[in-house]
């Protein structure tokens, strides 16, 4: 019996993976049993280890036309995560890439962070920017910028490159470039190290970009053609010559892709719709940046517990803070000759320190992007084709976001109704103008960044089926109410004969 209960002893301890020692009163140290944690520890790694473990990435991009804003989340885990780029310059915060491009002393195109400082010192629109706006301008008149054009096509022919390098191949490289900077970051993250990555990309589009299928192919193909730039450039060593490779992938892009255009308002409205302040009502989203201003007007809708966002009207308008900082450029070279980058972003971020005279000069450029004809259009728009009577219009909530949304005076300008509304009391009607609320799972990753500025971003790392129903302008309907007429009846058929 006692034999048979030692077999077993062996084999259970066999089994479940104890070690099988004999018992010895005379112990040295390399007879001591290992456990299974000290001995996992001891094993040294190997210089090629397998991932097994796989996660799902979902990163949003804001393509903005002076940065752009990168924040990412996890399938499956709590929390929307900022990229902060920790790269030190002055110009701009850690959060925020450069949407620029230069030719640096070798004559090496340069992106991003390497075109930030090359440019540092240069006069402030040096160098290859607002590539984004220039694209637009292609398609439609209403958004070509005939500076910026002309500064795109001279820096190009001071530095020797032909009319095959356009601002859409440019794009499509610096849209490789953040791609492959965000890969390499979050790779390096010391959770995702040991794991493999399934990386897909959001990238925003205006939603009038969206409704024209010129432009949203266009632009969706200069997507695809950054992604497929961004493959070559993770097999190639650091010597890869990324202008080089945008000629040699230019007619392989592929049609399935991990890169996806997504409406930029709906992307901005996403962090309401998950709060708990949401209510029913008219909103207006307007996202000022730096070459364009998002008007978008929407109803939110929640009827059967079914949450809809019907957009009635939505514009992208040539004019953002570009218009101020050439003000601020002036009124800079009127006190010295030069007037670099520099000078003006240190400007820019101690606006409500400077003197009376810039503040009033902002809320004039701002009250005349107000008065505009397509700011006004845009709200018209909404109303007559999508809902019709003004008592629906006397309470519309309007959220700011974007570079320009801290500027001196913006919430006062734009609280003034597109049209004159006033209550019975005879007083004039303001709209509630704030910031889009900071939700929960924000992590700014300590870089004390403003959610307002990042609102797109974080609506971006959801994947399109979570960002909830939404019809654009196109497809959403006219709900004025239909009221029914109250008419009297026939004398005899109110009194019986």
């Amino acid at each position: 019996m006692m034999k048979l209960l030692q077999v077993f002893s062996k084999w259970f301890k066999k089994a479940t993976g104890q070690p099988d020692y004999k018992e010895k009163t005379d112990y040295k140290s390399e007879d001591v049993p290992i456990s299974p944690q000290a001995r996992r520890a001891e094993v040294k790694p190997s210089f090629i280890q397998k991932k097994t473990d796989k996660v799902t990435i979902q990163v949003g991009l804001d393509f903005g036309t002076s940065s752009t804003k990168i924040m990412y989340s996890q399938l499956g885990r709590p929390g929307v995560n900022l990229i902060n780029l920790n790269h030190s310059l002055i110009d701009y915060p850690s959060y925020c890439l450069p949407s620029l491009a230069a030719i640096n002393d070798k004559g090496i195109l340069v992106l991003g962070v390497d075109a930030a400082k090359q440019l540092l010192n240069k006069e402030w629109d040096m160098g290859f920017q607002r590539f984004k706006m220039i694209i637009s301008g292609n398609h439609d008149k209403n958004f070509l910028d005939n500076v910026s054009q002309d500064k795109f096509n001279t820096y190009k022919q001071m530095h020797g490159l032909d009319e095959t390098f356009t601002a859409e191949r440019l794009t499509a490289i610096y849209l490789a470039h953040v791609m492959s900077e965000v890969r390499n970051i979050i790779a390096n993250y010391p959770h995702y190290r040991d794991v493999d990555v399934n990386m897909s990309f959001n990238i925003c589009m205006p939603i009038d970009h969206i409704q024209n299928r010129t432009i949203k192919e266009d632009f969706e193909k200069i997507f695809r053609w950054g992604e497929r730039i961004e493959e070559c450039w993770r097999t190639q060593n650091n010597k890869f010559n990324v202008l080089e490779a945008s000629y040699k992938v230019e007619n392989t892009i592929k049609e399935d892709c991990r890169v996806h255009a997504v409406p930029e308002a709906v992307a901005s409205f996403a962090s309401y719709l998950i709060s708990l302040q949401r209510q029913d009502g008219l909103y207006a989203v307007i996202d000022m940046g730096a070459g364009t201003t998002d008007v978008s007007i929407c109803n939110l809708n929640n009827l059967y517990d079914e949450l809809t966002t019907y957009w009635y009207a939505a514009r992208n308008i040539p004019y953002g803070t570009i218009g101020i900082e050439r003000v601020i450029a002036g009124k800079i070279k009127n006190k010295k000759a030069d007037c670099t980058c520099q000078d003006v972003f240190s400007f820019l971020n101690n606006l409500s320190t400077n003197s009376s005279d810039i503040q009033e000069e902002i809320y004039r450029e701002l009250k005349k992007f107000k008065n505009s004809e397509n700011y006004y259009k845009t709200w018209a728009t909404a109303f007559h084709y999508h809902l019709r009577g003004t008592t629906l219009w006397e309470k519309v909530e309007i959220f700011l976001s974007g570079g320009g949304a801290n500027l001196p005076s913006a919430k006062d300008v734009f609280s003034e109704p597109w049209i004159n509304l006033v209550d019975q009391r005879e007083r004039r009607i303001k709209y509630k103008v704030s910031p889009l609320p900071t939700p929960d799972d924000f992590n700014d990753s300590g870089t004390g960044a403003p959610f307002g500025r990042l609102a797109v971003a974080y609506g971006l790392t959801m994947p399109i089926p979570m960002l909830n129903e939404y019809v654009l302008p196109y497809d959403s309907p006219n709900q004025t109410p239909q009221y029914n007429r109250k008419t009297l009846r026939d004398r005899d058929e109110l009194y019986p004969k």
